[in-house]
Order: structure tokens, then C-alpha cells, then sequence
């Protein structure tokens, strides 16, 4: 009855600590990745990128559920989970790389950032959105065929929830009883819909009933609450008990909030009390974290600045085995054209 419970109501059970270590590591990324999409979002604004979706006041999110999987669990990322890469190990000038689009980053089957990684177990981001959703129940339900327990963790928006394949994905993962933790980050706004236009339900975890998986809601801007969720529903899985859905509820963009209500609610000043309070933490502690992370952003801009640009040929690279004929008289074209060979 408590677990049919929690899945209808959405609720989460009193949330457990974390250890000291496991807590500063936390706190340490998501301050690297709020240093660093601080940077991308003013880069993409004076047009020396093209593209920068930004995750700022998500990053417990993001962080805490990539550290709940293991290393074999396979992530599938959208633009705004660069967090979770540089959790994996994914190197921080990779990042910036990717976001410049130069060097190594440059790859059709790649969207602008974060950078796909078979070492990292990381998949290629798609910029459509919610098409990330089956592919990760693929992966799982493979998996499980092969009686791996290896899950896969897939990140996605509340506007994601209105596509085709979110309802395709989630129907077959729980037909399935693949091992996916579905985690949707419902900020409430879907760029330009806001959340009362996406759906009439009360939120996203309750829709998990219908397809017949588990469903939970947590607090977003809690990254021990964001941890210990997805930690279980990786126990589950493990468990052969199938899908969970994670809605984890994140706060509005901080542009639209006053500093007080946003204050409250960044999810690294709640993780930085958290350890304050526990004496793991100081004010020296954190100034000389964000002195090396400016630094090391610094750097790995300024080399990303410096990469080669992207020949045009790569537009069509790291898809086929085996180039079909008109792609072959695309890319040729391409480059005769960037080379100044055409009339």
C-alpha cells in the first residue's frame, strides 16, 4: 500500500544524508558547470557560438542524478545536461570544444554540446525534442536481454512530456520492465509554453500510472533528495522491477525571480548550507573553488577559441559506416564550394 501510495501521490520518503566526501564532489561540479554555463550563455550572446542551452538553477538535477547511476549505466543527455558529462569524466575543454563546435567536437551526429563519449557512456545529444526518450529505453530493454544489469538514465523537459515519443517510450519501457530511470526536469516552463498548456494532470510523475511503471516527485533544487531518488529507482531496476518515472521540480528561470526568491532557491547555495551546517564547509573553502573553476573555464575557452574550424565535409561524418552515393556528391560539393571551386 506504501508504495502504491508514493506512486500515485508523487511522494518521496524523509530523504537520508550523504557523505562528506560525495557532498563536496557535488558541490564542486555543479559549481564548475554554473561557472561554465555562466560563460557559454555570454559567449552565445555576443555570437561567438551558435548555440547554448543553459541549465543554471538545474544543476542538482543534473548533477545528483548522474551521480546516483554507476559507470556502466548508459546517459542520454539534451543540451542543458553538461553537468552530468563533466560528472563523468568528460574533460572540461571537450566542453567547451563541442560548444565552439572546432577541433574534434565537429560531428553530424552530434548536436552543438555536450560531446557524445562511448568511454563515458554518454549518447549523442539529437536537438529534437524528447526523441532521447526511446533510444534509452532501447538501450535498457537491450540490456536486460542480454541479462546486464546495466540501466540507462534519460534526461528530458517538461516540454518533452507532449511529444510522441515520450508516451511511445514510456509505454514500452513499462511493457518492457526495461531498466530506465526517466528523468524529467519540469521547471514549469518549456522555453515559451508554460507547464498549464503542456498537460491537465497535476504533474509529470502521476502519469507514470498509466503506462504501469513507478513514478516519483522530488525537489529539484535538493541535490540529496535528487540522489537518493534516483539511487532507489537504480536499485529497482537492478531489482528486475522495471521503469521510473523522476519528476524532479526545479525552480523557474532566476531572470524572471527577485535575488531574495531566488537566493532561496538556488540549488547551490541549499547544498553549500547543507554543508556548512554539517562543518564541511567555509567561506575560504568555496572562494578558492570558484577562483580554479574561473580559471580552468578560462582556459579551456581560450583553447576552444584556438581549435580549428570545422571543415564542411564533417557535416557528414560519424553516421554511416559506409557513405551513401548522394551524401558522397553532398559532401564533395560542400567542400568544392567552401574551397571556392564553384561558380
Amino acid at each position: 500500500m506504501a508504495d502504491a501510495q508514493v506512486q500515485q501521490e508523487g511522494l518521496v520518503p524523509e530523504e537520508g544524508v550523504i557523505s562528506s566526501d560525495l557532498a563536496a564532489a557535488l558541490y564542486e561540479h555543479m559549481t564548475i558547470a554554473r561557472v561554465l554555463d555562466e560563460r557559454l550563455v555570454m559567449l552565445q550572446r555576443e555570437g561567438h557560438i551558435v548555440q547554448h542551452a543553459s541549465a543554471v538553477g538545474e544543476e542538482a538535477a543534473i548533477v545528483g542524478a548522474a551521480a546516483a547511476m554507476r559507470d556502466e549505466d548508459w546517459l542520454f543527455l539534451t543540451a542543458r545536461e553538461t553537468a552530468a558529462a563533466l560528472w563523468r569524466g568528460v574533460p572540461l575543454l571537450a566542453c567547451t570544444r563541442a560548444a565552439f563546435g572546432g577541433g574534434h567536437a565537429a560531428s553530424a551526429r552530434n548536436a552543438p554540446h555536450p560531446p557524445f563519449s562511448r568511454r563515458a557512456c554518454i549518447a549523442s545529444v539529437s536537438p529534437l525534442v524528447g526523441t532521447q526518450i526511446p533510444h534509452a529505453v532501447g538501450v535498457a530493454w537491450a540490456a536486460r536481454l542480454r541479462q546486464e544489469d546495466v540501466a540507462a538514465l534519460v534526461f528530458f523537459g517538461d516540454g518533452a512530456t507532449s511529444s510522441s515519443d515520450f508516451h511511445a517510450g514510456l509505454n514500452f519501457a513499462g511493457v518492457a520492465r526495461a531498466p530506465v530511470i526517466a528523468l524529467c526536469r519540469n521547471n514549469g516552463q518549456a522555453l515559451s509554453t508554460p507547464f498549464s498548456m503542456q498537460t491537465a494532470s497535476r504533474g509529470i510523475a502521476i502519469k507514470a500510472v498509466a503506462y504501469g511503471v513507478r513514478g516519483v516527485c522530488v525537489d529539484g533544487g535538493d541535490v540529496v533528495a535528487v540522489f537518493n531518488a534516483v539511487r532507489a529507482a537504480r536499485e529497482r531496476a537492478s531489482a528486475g522491477e522495471g521503469t521510473t518515472l523522476i519528476e524532479a521540480v526545479t525552480a523557474p528561470s532566476f531572470e524572471t525571480e527577485d535575488a531574495e526568491t531566488w537566493a532561496r532557491r538556488d540549488p547551490l547555495a541549499r547544498l553549500r548550507h547543507y554543508m556548512e551546517r554539517r562543518g564541511l564547509w567555509n567561506k575560504d573553502r568555496d572562494e578558492r573553488l570558484l577562483a580554479e573553476a574561473g580559471s580552468d573555464v578560462d582556459l579551456a575557452v581560450a583553447d576552444a577559441r584556438g581549435s580549428d574550424e570545422p571543415r564542411p565535409g564533417t557535416l557528414f561524418s560519424d553516421v554511416y559506416a559506409e557513405l551513401p552515393w548522394h551524401l558522397r556528391e553532398q559532401r564533395d560539393e560542400a567542400s568544392r564550394s567552401a574551397e571556392g571551386s564553384l561558380p
